[in-house]
């Protein structure tokens, strides 16, 4: 339920521009699904199960969060020090045919802050000495929300957000808040020497409405050179929600700008929108759309594995990236 307007006539416009933000930032949050019951959360040492024998540990089957970029943390095109792999860097915009679902009094200012906000997604692979050889694995994955401070890309965290811009005000420190809130709910699946698997939540449009699902990335490490393949599909609840039919295999360093779409029922009559407003209607793009076999699509979309699964996984997604165009 939306929450109440205050009108005042013949001061209509002086309110939109002082209240647009305060009132998008407090607007009662849809429900948001809980998916940590579909999860294994309970810790446990690594299974050996089929992982490389090359003096590699094993998966871990826990699932459990990603890292945090560190607050300060700047994010050009490629990644920043500390870290191998630039994954995806989302850069959010309104639609210019979607900009009209709000009046013309509000609308250049909730299309700012739409935009005002970018999401990181950082990977680690670093490289063993083994046998005298290199050998390169997977270490850690690491997701965060940013803007522009002072000309660069910077992370921002609600706990340490105005130690880094000091000019941080009220208004998007409540829209990092909840940009946390939603992007807290990711989970590294699996990690393994050469693969880990990252589930985080998206605003996606499903026929007429926007929902909460989840992006699913690959991320294969290729053991002898260090190269990381990245592929990513839908899943929605336990899977059920289709995406798991098709993969995109990202290119490296991916600056992806995405589109929102608007839900006009999300939208109240001083064009202020919920959390749900906005959503995305296709993936980012890639190097490659790749189909999925139908026998795959029930193993890529399980959110809990046994180390055989996730090396059958491993392997056929190795298969299929093999099989794409242009792959080295």
């Amino acid at each position: 339920m939306q929450r109440r307007g205050v009108w005042v006539i013949g001061g209509l416009t002086a309110l939109v521009a002082g209240t647009v933000g305060w009132v998008w930032a407090t607007w009662p949050p849809p429900p948001a699904p809980d998916w940590a019951a579909e999860y294994d959360t309970n810790p446990r040492p690594p299974d050996p199960g089929e992982a490389p024998a090359d003096g590699e540990t094993g998966y871990e089957l826990t699932a459990r969060p990603p890292e945090e970029i560190p607050a300060g943390t700047v994010i050009g095109r490629t990644a920043p020090p500390g870290w191998s792999h630039l994954v995806i860097k989302s850069l959010p915009r309104v639609r210019d045919d979607q900009q009209v679902a709000f009046p013309l009094i509000a609308r250049a200012r909730v299309v700012r802050m739409a935009a005002w906000m970018f999401t990181a997604f950082l990977a680690d692979v670093r490289a063993d000495q083994h046998e005298g050889r290199a050998r390169y694995r997977f270490r850690a994955v690491a997701l965060g929300l940013g803007t522009d401070v002072n000309g660069r890309d910077t992370i921002l965290t609600p706990e340490a957000g105005r130690q880094v811009d000091p000019n941080l005000g009220s208004i998007e420190a409540e829209i990092l808040g909840k940009g946390y809130e939603v992007q807290r709910k990711a989970l590294l699946v699996v990690r393994g020497p050469t693969i880990g698997l990252l589930d985080t939540p998206v605003w996606f449009r499903r026929g007429d409405e926007n929902r909460l699902l989840r992006y699913r990335y690959a991320l294969l490490v290729d053991g002898p050179t260090g190269r990381l393949d990245v592929l990513v599909w839908r899943l929605g609840g336990g899977g059920r929600e289709g995406g798991a039919d098709e993969a995109v295999l990202l290119n490296p360093d991916t600056i992806d700008t995405a589109e929102l779409v608007v839900d006009r029922r999300k939208v109240n009559l001083l064009g202020i929108p919920g959390d749900d407003a906005f959503a995305v209607d296709k993936m980012p793009h890639g190097r490659a759309v790749l189909p999925v076999p139908p026998d795959l699509r029930p193993l890529a979309a399980r959110t809990r594995f046994t180390a055989p699964e996730v090396h059958a996984l491993e392997t056929r997604l190795r298969q299929l990236i093999a099989g794409s165009p242009g792959t080295p």
